[in-house]
């Protein structure tokens, strides 16, 4: 087997891991750690592979030559320049990290090594995300000129004396970076992928009002703009009762617009008599995501999730929270926010 994968975290992920890992002729989960030996044991046992009680023995074992780290946030940055130290190729679950100086602490350190750092977006390989950005590179709507990307899920409203408690570590914002970070860094992932380098961020965040005892669930919307001019507005949060979910992108000759990360997109143009539904792709997204590293691998360059881009997409975030924070517009230069501390974290939304 050419490329021997050491499985860190065994949670929900994980198992979507190892499913992408058995659809790739050239790959297998060798070895599984976790905090929870159990856990380990019976992602090792779906896999095929063994799971192992010791940090230590996963990095330094020669059979294995790729990592998947699946854990908690704030566990990235030194798993990653641990497994970059052993030699290891490193495809490391989104967010990268929950500041920038961490970011740039795990790309230094692959680099220093000579080893491949991947950051697993994964939406931009869902079928409706690749159809939408081969459409626009191949001009089928012209120039990008603006864009709304929604992700709204259905709330609950919380008795306020849960506001700050929970026992997953998804529940404590210190560990996640915000919702913005953990979830919807994906969508600005895309948005990114298809508008090019941000230029500047206004952000606004609602709800969390107490209503005779409850909270209301929280909502951030930002407008984004790009170099190129275009504007989007992203929004996120929940709504009570009600998902929503819908991407729309506007160009100088047409837009494009879905509900479902499958598709269909439909297509729209000005010379078009009614809209056209394009069909997507099916393939895992995970197993696109693990293609992606592997190319880069094999035959040099960048993969499309590079420790950059996700360094980009953690500061988009941050300057999200920054600019509702300061009620200031943050300004970027090659898509780096400007005046935004390297060590700037998001505690508290």
């Amino acid at each position: 087997m050419k490329y021997r994968i050491g499985l860190i975290g065994c949670g929900g992920i994980a198992g979507t891991w190892v499913q992408a890992v058995a659809q790739h002729a050239d790959c297998r989960v060798a070895l599984t750690y976790d905090l929870s030996p159990q856990a380990a044991v019976q992602r090792a046992a779906e896999a095929g592979g063994r799971a192992v009680a010791e940090l230590d023995e996963l990095f330094g074992s020669e059979e294995i030559n790729l990592i998947v780290i699946a854990t908690p946030t704030p566990s990235h940055p030194d798993l990653v320049v641990r497994a970059a130290r052993a030699g290891k190729h490193v495809l490391c679950e989104k967010p990268m990290a929950l500041n920038l100086k961490e970011c740039r602490r795990m790309a230094a350190a692959c680099t220093r090594a000579g080893v491949k750092l991947a950051v697993g977006h994964s939406l931009r390989f869902w079928g409706a995300f690749l159809a939408c950005r081969r459409l626009v590179t191949e001009g089928a709507i012209g120039a990008p000129v603006s864009g709304s990307i929604d992700r709204m899920g259905t709330a609950r409203l919380r008795p306020a004396a849960e506001a700050h408690t929970g026992d997953t570590w998804r529940s404590q914002t210190r560990n996640t970076g915000g919702a913005v970070l953990e979830g919807f860094i994906h969508e600005m992932d895309f948005t990114r992928a298809v508008f090019g380098e941000v230029a500047a961020v206004d952000c606004q965040i609602a709800g969390n009002q107490e209503y005779a005892g409850l909270l209301s669930p929280q909502i951030t919307q930002a407008l984004v703009r790009f170099e190129s001019g275009a504007l989007v507005t992203l929004r996120t949060g929940g709504t009570v009762a009600l998902p929503s979910m819908g991407y729309w992108l506007a160009g100088t000759e047409g837009a494009l617009r879905f509900t479902s990360w499958g598709g269909p997109v439909e297509h729209y143009r000005h010379d078009f008599q009614e809209k056209r539904l394009v069909e997507c792709e099916n393939t895992s997204a995970y197993y696109l995501e693990l293609c992606d590293l592997l190319r880069a691998v094999e035959e040099g360059g960048e993969p499309e999730n590079s420790p950059l881009n996700g360094e980009k997409n953690v500061a988009l975030g941050l300057a999200m929270y920054r600019a509702f924070e300061t009620g200031k517009r943050v300004d970027f230069v090659g898509g780096i926010p400007l005046r935004l501390p390297a060590t700037y974290q998001n505690t508290r939304w």
